[in-house]
């Protein structure tokens, strides 16, 4: 707007705005945190992975040395 608006005004335009706006930018910010946390746990089972069963295998591994 060209106009200059006065403190009152420009007071309402922001609660305006607030009010209307606020939730989908809250909303597609929660959307946004859901989803990369998402990924996030998605990869934990790669990066934590342990594989089972090593006992017999670490045993049977050649000794260095020898």
């Amino acid at each position: 707007m060209e106009e200059r608006i006065g403190n009152i005004a420009a007071g309402a335009l922001l609660g305006f705005f607030l009010e209307e706006i606020g939730p989908r930018v809250y909303n597609q910010a929660v959307a946004d945190v859901q989803e990369r946390l998402q990924a996030r746990i998605m990869e934990l089972d790669i990066e934590l992975h342990e594989d089972e069963f090593q006992y017999w295998r670490k045993l049977d591994r050649p000794r260095k040395g020898k």
